[in-house]
């Protein structure tokens, strides 16, 4: 609902602008053609082929070398949170900016869409589904594996945070292409799953912020944004790599 305060004072009366409403699904009627994304992700190696061979050694080497730490990290990627990107950002995105945090959800729920189409379009099978020497240490999926949904989902997460707040960009994008990279380091992902999700991840961005839908956002949000970039009294915290 919108409303209007009239304030009076000294014999003044001041007039605030009405509020914007808040919208339930600010990302409706953006409506992304899947299809036009299919040649930005490109095809998948082939089995038996050189490039899927690159895959693989970096797969094995991924699981020869994996320590308990970094698997502890990859696991924190698992549910795709926007409250991985605290860290990035240095705040509490949730409780610094509620409406920020519940309506970039929606805009990910259409990078959701694209890209599950481009993984029924491809029909890749998982890893460690054809090459049983892989023992991924994350939860097994059975879904198809190019391109990747986590990777997707945080590098498009990354890269809309990013849009609006730049003065964290690199911060989010590093934290957007950790959630990718964990899919690779425990083999439930081939690498080039995750570079064709990267791939995916900055086309769809691209689009999404140049829709009316994100621009409205952009002007709904902007008002939460500055308790986003008051840092804690200790300073941003290292990211981890």
């Amino acid at each position: 609902m919108k409303r209007s305060i009239s304030l009076v004072a000294a014999g003044l009366s001041i007039v605030v602008a009405p509020w914007p409403a808040l919208r339930a699904n600010p990302a409706a009627g953006l409506a992304l053609n899947a299809e036009a994304y299919s040649a930005v992700v490109g095809q998948p190696p082939a089995a038996g082929s050189a490039e899927e061979a690159k895959d693989l050694a970096i797969l094995r080497w991924n699981q020869r070398t994996r320590y308990p730490q970094a698997v502890e990290h990859a696991w924190g990627f698992l549910n795709r949170d926007i409250g991985v990107f605290d860290t990035a950002i240095g705040a509490n995105l949730a409780k610094a900016a509620p409406t920020l945090a519940k309506g970039l959800r929606f805009f990910l729920k259409e990078v959701d869409r694209v890209k599950n189409v481009l993984k029924e379009r491809f029909r890749r099978p998982r890893p460690f589904l054809t090459h049983k020497d892989l023992k991924p240490c994350l939860p097994l999926e059975s879904s198809f594996s190019f391109p990747s949904g986590h990777s997707t989902w945080y590098s498009a997460a990354g890269l809309l945070l990013a849009d609006l707040l730049p003065q964290r960009r690199q911060r989010l994008l590093s934290m957007g292409q950790q959630g990718g990279y964990a899919r690779a380091y425990c083999q439930v992902h081939y690498p080039s799953d995750v570079l064709a999700s990267e791939r995916l991840a900055r086309a769809i961005s691209k689009d999404i912020i140049a829709s009316a839908q994100w621009q409205a956002f952009r002007r709904q949000v902007a008002v939460e944004l500055p308790a986003l970039l008051q840092p804690p009294p200790g300073g941003l915290p290292l990211l981890s790599h």
